[in-house]
């Protein structure tokens, strides 16, 4: 899991590894951007970011 501040750059990192990977013959990608409730960290006094991939 990878942990990004903008579905933006999650995007980014999942096209440029999609590339990269099926370059290497390997098919089938299953990936997935999360949303994350921005309410927890304010709870929690925890860090806000905002997407999370997951590969």
């Amino acid at each position: 899991m990878y942990l990004f501040k903008t579905k933006e750059t999650a995007e980014i990192y999942h096209d440029m590894h999609s590339k990269r990977i099926t370059s290497f013959g390997i098919i089938d990608i299953n990936a997935k951007i999360f949303d994350i409730n921005s309410d927890i960290p304010h709870i929690t006094k925890g860090p806000l970011i905002a997407y999370r991939f997951v590969i």
